[in-house]
């Protein structure tokens, strides 16, 4: 009856030796899943920063762009608006003249 008991008990110890061991092998390979799948998911929010970067990049280097052009049109506007004046001023000085040659031939005559 001892011997009975003792196989017995070393049989419910070997099968809670399996069934811990399958459990301990299960857990690691849930771990291993999860891991993978952070990683996965890890790699792909890497991509996509990588990308935004680039895309950020690109879109700086549009604004310099950008930027340089609109210093370069305001410089240009500058130019425009002087030459406009000058031309007002020529134009505002030509009709001057124009009417002093006006009243000085009605003056004449």
């Amino acid at each position: 009856m001892l011997d009975e008991l003792a196989i017995d008990v070393a049989q419910e110890k070997s099968r809670h030796k399996e069934e811990l061991s399958d459990a301990r092998l299960q857990h690691e390979k849930e771990v291993l899943g999860v891991r993978a799948r952070y990683e996965k998911e890890l790699r792909g929010l890497h991509e996509d920063e990588k990308a935004r970067t680039r895309e950020l990049e690109s879109l700086q280097q549009t604004v310099e762009e950008l930027q340089a052009q609109i210093q370069s049109m305001e410089g240009t506007k500058g130019w425009f608006e002087r030459g406009l004046k000058e031309a007002e001023e020529t134009a505002e000085k030509s009709a001057l003249e124009h009417q002093e040659q006006k009243l000085t031939s009605v003056q004449e005559d």
